[in-house]
């Protein structure tokens, strides 16, 4: 959805929240999505036991929280904008571009 890719561009490393509270397993999370949900400090920090000796399977209520609860790593401190597939490639190139001629300046300096 718009409000994820926005949620990321807009966020740094210290929106990532490392929690279980939501699924039971340790996981990453966008913490504006968790306060957009209500989720509290106190609730991030109760311990969550998950029996993996049962089968996980995704309750009605928790399936509904993945729409809204978004996860995501410190990556996200790294995007700032999210361009077309076309602007993207055309930037790549020229920073590729740009790149290689930093490199031939300076091994000229060696030969």
């Amino acid at each position: 959805p718009e409000a994820y890719r926005d949620m990321i561009i807009d966020a740094g490393a210290s929106d990532i929240v490392y929690t279980a509270a939501v699924s039971g397993v340790p996981a990453n999370f966008l913490g504006p999505s968790l306060q957009a949900m209500g989720i509290t400090e106190e609730m991030l920090s109760r311990k969550v036991k998950v029996d993996f000796g049962e089968e996980l399977t995704a309750q009605e209520d928790e399936a509904k929280a993945w729409a809204t609860i978004w996860s995501a790593g410190q990556g996200v401190s790294t995007i700032k904008d999210s361009p077309s597939v076309s602007d993207l490639i055309s930037n790549l190139k020229n920073e590729f571009k740009a790149a290689i001629e930093e490199q031939h300046t300076l091994l000229e300096r060696y030969t």
